[in-house]
């Protein structure tokens, strides 16, 4: 049987903690380059326009006002469900606050990130169009912080992935409809993955053959609670394949999500799945 459930019928860098070479895949791997570089943007099917998040003009933009859409933004009626406002930096530098007009910088970012990517919110709440509150790619996790909205564009898509650490099970939605799931190893008691809301912040893809990543890694915007550096990195999470499948099903990890090779590259090469893709962690 297959192990994946479709559901339609009804710059070398490396991420840290799981995602930096595992303590235990080293000594058995340790010829293995596990180094990681950006994978580039997946073929993603587009679900709405991109525009500055000021642009107001024509009628299809993802920045004009439509009167009978709860978003300051025009939204056909068929992707509101589960739909995800992304907000890319245009500037090399952005700053958020916690107050809404505070004028105060209390997070900084570069753009792009270390990797070499874009970086990326997940939008919580607009005030207008003008500011955006967003989930931030910091500690501690579940930080939001308000934005400029002259600083970014915006892109929409309504995908959604579910991490179910006690069941081993991944599952995605499309429009709140969930179309996949597949096993996964998760995260080992005492370097436990926190529960929480997340989103993939990069996708990087392995240097070289039989990586302890896989095939594909995505960076995820939370971080280990229990391991503030690893390996030379500061314990971000992340969801990538592995070259130790017996681990899918098993809490082996210290803090991602492992998936089986070809799981993670049907999430990259047949959907298509972007960054700015929200993840709950349960």
């Amino acid at each position: 049987m297959d192990r994946r459930r479709f559901l339609l019928s009804a710059g070398a860098l490396s991420l840290a903690a799981c995602a930096q070479p595992e303590r235990d895949l080293v000594a058995r791997y340790d010829d293995v380059d596990t180094r990681l570089e950006p994978a580039g943007r997946p073929d993603t099917p587009s679900t709405g326009d991109t525009a500055g998040a000021d642009d107001t003009s024509g009628t299809d933009t993802i920045g004009t006002t439509a009167s009978e859409s709860p978003y300051p933004v025009q939204v056909p009626e068929e992707d509101l469900p589960g739909i995800v406002f992304v907000a890319e930096a245009t500037a090399p530098f952005l700053v958020a606050s916690q107050a809404l007009g505070s004028g105060v910088a209390d997070w900084e970012f570069t753009n792009p990130i270390p990797s070499g990517g874009p970086l990326v919110f997940v939008v919580e709440e607009f005030d207008a169009l003008d500011n955006l509150r967003v989930l931030l790619p910091t500690r501690p996790n579940g930080s939001f912080g308000w934005i400029s909205g002259d600083d970014v564009k915006l892109t929409r898509h309504n995908f959604r992935l579910q991490v179910d650490l006690d069941a081993f099970q991944i599952s995605l939605f499309d429009h709140e409809i969930g179309i996949w799931q597949a096993p996964v190893g998760v995260a080992r008691e005492n370097t436990p993955t926190p529960n929480g809301r997340y989103y993939t912040t990069e996708l990087l893809r392995p240097i070289a053959p039989h990586s302890v990543y896989g095939s594909y890694a995505y960076g995820l915007s939370g971080y280990s609670e229990v391991l503030t550096e690893f390996a030379g990195g500061d314990g971000q999470l992340g969801i990538h394949g592995t070259n130790d499948p017996e681990s899918i099903g098993t809490n082996a990890s210290s803090g991602c999500v492992r998936l089986h090779n070809d799981d993670i590259t049907f999430l990259v090469e047949s959907i298509g799945l972007p960054v700015g893709v929200p993840v709950d962690v349960i």
